[in-house]
């Protein structure tokens, strides 16, 4: 059924998506801009701007999405926002407002909660209010839902970027969604190597979490696929919502010499790609396609599709198909890992980061999903 939902997912999905970058406007309350936003930030909303990343194209089944189509009741849906909008939470979006296109959401809104004492009570309410699916992100969030879960047997949360604890059977109508992405980090990595001429490339985390380290992993592996003796220079941010830190320590990095600087930071990394901007160098982007924001640098993006994960799960909650526990998002689920600026990669670079995606995908590449290295 995975196998199922995820070739339904791209043939109703992808193509609708690519172009999509910002929330739409269907029963939104969305999150007010802050006061004085800093210029990498700003950067975030030229993400309109044409794309010239490369993405592997999806295949069709129009038949099984005929099938599906029929058996689906749609779901009204609460998306409960964290933190304000970066671009990993405006490609949930996307998701969540192409299922109403496609009539596998009868209702979505969007709630920005504003502190964490709050959340507790913000899911309590939404239960309340009888969504039938309650959609939200990171860890923040993750003991409020699963304490808040049991009291609504006939809600469905979603809880992204995290796990359900065992015993999963204490909480039937939650799912966990975690990404594959050392994979995507692993082509991402191939093509840093690539276009490095000295052989001294950098990495920036949000936080050494195990799902950072996910990123550094693969990012890693593939450089060293490449050149074992590849220098890797690492920095930790300590925050995941700060652009001038990203844009500091991208700037550091670039000073030292690296020439390709990989970020996985969410909005702190968007001050990564001012700094390559800046210095001439190259960046990496991660969780969605982030060549828009410095087509000039942004050689390619490790992709996490959160919006195509979240709607594959909508639409097994609409289809009678949900099962609960975590579920892990990946290239096996028919989406692709990287997003290559072919515009900006070598033709050396571009053509073995192609062939490093197709071997994942045969089961000839394992990418490892941690790394002792700091």
């Amino acid at each position: 059924m995975r196998k199922f939902v995820s070739t339904l997912v791209l043939v109703m999905l992808l193509a609708s998506m690519a172009a999509a970058c910002t929330p739409q406007a269907a029963n939104v309350e969305p999150a007010p801009a802050e006061s004085g936003e800093s210029e990498a930030a700003a950067d975030m909303e030229t993400v309109e701007e044409e794309v010239v990343a490369e993405e592997p194209a999806a295949e069709t089944e129009i038949e099984a999405a005929e099938e599906a189509a029929e058996t689906v009741e749609p779901v009204s849906v609460v998306f409960l926002l964290p933190q304000t909008m970066s671009p990993f939470e405006i490609d949930m979006w996307n998701g969540i407002d192409q299922a109403l296109a496609d009539g596998i959401a009868s209702e979505i809104k969007m709630i920005e909660m504003k502190e964490p004492t709050e959340f507790e009570q913000t899911i309590r309410q939404v239960s309340e209010a009888g969504y039938d699916v309650v959609i939200s992100a990171f860890f923040l969030v993750k003991e409020p839902i699963l304490k808040v879960a049991p009291d609504f047997p006939d809600t469905t949360y979603l809880l992204v970027y995290e796990s359900v604890p065992d015993p999963i059977s204490d909480y039937p109508n939650v799912r966990g969604i975690q990404y594959d992405v050392q994979e995507g980090s692993y082509v991402c990595g191939v093509a840093a190597a690539l276009m490095s001429e000295n052989n001294h490339v950098g990495f920036i985390g949000g936080a050494d979490f195990p799902g950072i380290v996910k990123f550094l992993a693969g990012y890693e592996a593939g450089l060293t696929s490449v050149n074992p003796d590849i220098t890797l220079d690492i920095a930790w941010a300590g925050t995941f919502v700060d652009p001038d830190k990203g844009h500091e320590l991208g700037l550091s990095l670039f000073e030292r010499g690296d020439e390709v600087v990989m970020h996985a930071a969410n909005k702190t990394g968007l001050g990564v790609f001012i700094a390559a901007e800046e210095s001439a160098g190259y960046a990496v982007g991660v969780d969605v396609d982030q060549t828009a924001l410095a087509p000039s640098n942004i050689i390619c993006s490790a992709l996490t599709n959160p919006g195509a994960s979240v709607y594959s799960s909508l639409l097994d909650i609409a289809t009678g198909n949900f099962t609960n526990g975590t579920i892990d998002w990946g290239i096996d689920d028919g989406v692709p890992a990287a997003a290559l600026n072919k515009l900006l990669l070598s033709e050396e670079a571009l053509t073995a980061a192609r062939a490093a995606e197709e071997q994942i995908v045969a089961g000839e590449i394992e990418v490892p999903v941690s790394t002792e290295t700091r």
